[in-house]
């Protein structure tokens, strides 16, 4: 089957942020800043939002399991396994993998990794490719096919199987986009709002007093007296002592409302952020109304409303790519994310007595998710349970 015959021609790029992209500029916003996600990331905001969601998501272990008829088993042989918690690929780590895999998604809305195979038909590496250097088309086969260019220009082509393709929020179901993309302007705002403060303390220092005399200034005593100021200006020197002569009196001006709104702006722009990624402020280093309690709640809802959508996505990508269709309807990808919620050693020891007491965990089993070594006689499960049942059940008899 000849590949290249099976690539349509491309059609022109008609959307300006695509256009501006390819170019490196970015997308034009009424603030006046070229937005792209290189620049996004100068926002420190935006920068801890991808990088929290990226690194949480990187650090969990992911398990393959195979459905029986009494659930499911682990599969720790499975090359999946292999793949995502070990080595997958020559040069990476299965952690520095993840992260690119993600941030790639958050940043551009696409994630791609090359998928190759062994002599038996198993992928055997993934290799990361950059989003910019990919073009997705639909085949008439109703299937898509990759075109990658490399470094050097090189041009390669690849059919469906052999790409990993993680989109955010698509309209078409081919191309992914980005929070970056779609929530451009209120990005643009926030790079103004960092622009116009850096270039406040670069240029000078800000007018917070005015200095009043009754006599009237010669032009030589004018000329030392701006003099003196230029030695205070910009941010190393705007706690220098000033020296006052000749009457004159500093009246200081307090904090001007265009400043206040100015920083309030800046932590609305924190807010936008955590609005765009769906994740609190909290985690973007915004501590503002943060409680122990609700510090804690933020976690639980990390988890489950901004983290599990974002692994659904991953498993249901990986198993697609990464398991046979003939095993697909057995396998289960699945990540590990307990040790996101673990909490105090109180309250993990209050649950693990809650669980052994119950009957749901043994004793070894509690052992080992604190990372202890199995006892004698640990493996064994409490009957406590099924002793309070025939004690309720005889008093409701009696």
């Amino acid at each position: 089957m000849n590949l290249l015959k099976m690539f349509k021609r491309s059609e022109p790029v008609t959307d300006t942020y695509e256009l501006l992209q390819s170019l490196g500029l970015g997308s034009p916003t009424a603030s006046g800043k070229h937005v792209n996600s290189e620049v996004a990331q100068t926002l420190p905001a935006v920068y801890c939002a991808v990088s929290t969601i990226a690194e949480s998501v990187a650090s969990l272990p992911i398990h393959v399991y195979r459905r029986t008829d009494e659930g499911k088993q682990r599969q720790g042989r499975h090359h999946v396994e292999r793949l995502l918690n070990q080595t997958p690929n020559a040069y990476q780590t299965a952690y520095d993998f993840k992260m690119g895999l993600l941030r790639s998604v958050l940043l551009r809305g696409n994630g791609y990794a090359h998928i190759t195979f062994d002599g038996t038909g198993k992928p055997s590496a993934l290799h990361l490719l950059h989003p910019e250097s990919i073009q997705v088309e639909l085949l008439s086969t109703g299937r898509l096919g990759y075109k990658h260019t490399n470094a050097k220009g090189k041009e390669s082509k690849y059919l469906q199987d052999e790409i990993l393709h993680i989109r955010y929020h698509s309209d078409d179901g081919i191309i992914g986009k980005s929070p970056i993309q779609v929530c451009r302007e209120s990005i643009g705002l926030g790079l103004a709002q960092q622009e116009h403060g850096a270039s406040q303390f670069k240029n000078g220092m800000r007018v917070s007093g005015v200095l009043e005399t009754d006599a009237k200034l010669t032009d030589a005593q004018f000329t030392a007296l701006t003099k003196m100021f230029d030695k205070h200006q910009g941010s190393a020197n705007s706690n220098k002592p000033l020296l006052l002569e000749g009457g004159l009196k500093w009246n200081q001006i307090g904090l001007a409302n265009n400043d206040a709104q100015w920083l309030e702006s800046r932590l609305f722009t924190i807010s936008d952020v955590a609005r765009m990624f769906k994740i609190s402020p909290i985690f973007l280093m915004d501590y503002t109304n943060s409680t122990y309690s609700n510090f804690s709640e933020a976690s639980r809802a990390f988890l489950t409303q901004t983290l599990r959508p974002w692994l659904s996505n991953i498993q249901e990508g990986l198993a697609s790519r990464l398991v046979s269709d003939s095993n697909r309807a057995n396998t289960i990808i699945e990540f590990e994310t307990k040790d996101l919620l673990r909490a105090t050693a109180e309250d993990r020891f209050n649950v693990y007595d809650i669980a052994i007491r119950n009957g749901v965990m043994n004793p070894n089993e509690c052992r080992a998710a604190e990372n202890m070594p199995p006892r004698q006689g640990g493996e064994q499960f409490s009957q406590s349970w099924m002793q309070q049942d025939q004690a309720a059940t005889k008093q409701e008899t009696d």
